[in-house]
């Protein structure tokens, strides 16, 4: 007789985390609506469903033992990017609800209001018994954070702070625009072109750069089209007249309204993909193709990985970084189609 399919099954088939499943059937709200309906369809097609015996004991052992309080763990702001980027907030919203599992709460804490004194800030959290810390992301590439962190287990997010060299949890941006630039050729596309910002591709490691020119050199198409950087329409339908990209890759949120000026036709004319998909981004009317990050994800395994820091007393910089990277999933949206005869993937 075959096993009963378990919820790591439902993980497997629709590629995310096991913890996010959890959370999809416990209805939690920090799981985007996508996400849920993806998850809720793999685990039908599988035939999946939460054992009601089991539940109940769960939830009568739960009443039972109730979650006992472990501690606070710090949100280590830099600067108030985060909270207008909708992956970051994603970040949150999975470290909290993963930090609630282990007993732990979150509380943010605001390094510019402590610019003059970072003693300060860590004696606070020395007296509040906080020994965990999960720095988001910098607004500014190759960003630096003083701050006493021998005394603290600390786990960052992305690549825009370079120093300290913490452990690290971030997407697999790399592979994603590898995969990105993969399902374009199953497309059909043949001239893809990179358009990004800078300071964006800088924050980012130059992850998808790399991973645009290793993809192109793979198809020995190396120099074919020269990387564009410049945020101005009228430069854009310069470089596109000149260099005839059937498809790019970008990392611009807002590419649509971005090209609204150059009366290109997406993806008539121009397919567009973009290795590096926001959940916002992806709840849209018009679905733009590439692939998503899943950042509630991200967050999960930072508190993962920070409360085994923490359990195993490891603190200060480490002195073998580790990095683990989160892979993402391809969409083929309204943004790109098949070309010559291929078939949507």
């Amino acid at each position: 007789m075959e096993r009963r399919p378990t919820q790591a099954d439902v993980a497997k088939v629709a590629g995310v985390h096991r913890a996010t499943v959890s959370l999809v059937f416990r209805n939690h709200p920090s799981i985007p609506a996508t996400t849920r309906e993806r998850v809720l369809e793999c685990a039908k097609q599988i035939g999946y469903s939460p054992d009601p015996m089991l539940s109940s004991l769960a939830a009568y052992r739960s009443r039972l033992r109730p979650k006992a309080f472990q501690g606070t763990l710090a949100w280590l702001v830099t600067d108030s990017l985060w909270e207008g980027v909708t992956a970051f907030q994603d970040y949150y919203e999975g470290a909290v609800a993963q930090a609630n599992t282990y007993g732990f709460k979150i509380d943010i804490f605001k390094l510019e209001e402590y610019s003059s004194c970072r003693d300060r800030l860590a004696s606070i959290l020395r007296n509040r018994n906080i020994r965990g810390i999960l720095l988001p992301p910098s607004s500014q590439p190759n960003s630096v954070v003083d701050f006493p962190w021998k005394e603290f287990s600390a786990v960052k997010f992305g690549y825009s702070i370079v120093n300290p060299q913490l452990h690290t949890v971030a997407s697999s941006q790399f592979r994603s625009t590898v995969l990105t630039m993969r399902q374009l050729y199953l497309l059909g596309y043949k001239r893809i072109g990179f358009f990004f910002d800078r300071t964006h591709d800088a924050k980012t490691d130059h992850n998808p750069l790399g991973g645009y020119f290793v993809e192109t050199y793979g198809v020995g198409a190396l120099g074919g089209i020269p990387p564009f950087f410049c945020y101005e329409a009228k430069e854009f339908l310069k470089w596109y007249r000149k260099h005839q990209p059937d498809a790019i890759i970008t990392g611009q949120r807002d590419i649509l309204k971005f090209l609204e000026p150059t009366g290109l036709n997406v993806p008539g004319e121009l397919g567009v993909a973009i290795p590096l998909l926001e959940r916002d981004v992806m709840e849209r009317k018009v679905k733009l193709a590439g692939v998503y990050e899943d950042s509630i994800c991200i967050g999960v395994t930072a508190v993962d990985f920070l409360v085994g820091m923490i359990y195993r007393g490891e603190r200060g910089i480490p002195k073998q970084p580790q990095v683990v990277l989160m892979e993402g999933n391809w969409h083929p949206g309204d943004t790109v189609r098949a070309v010559n005869g291929a078939k949507i993937t």
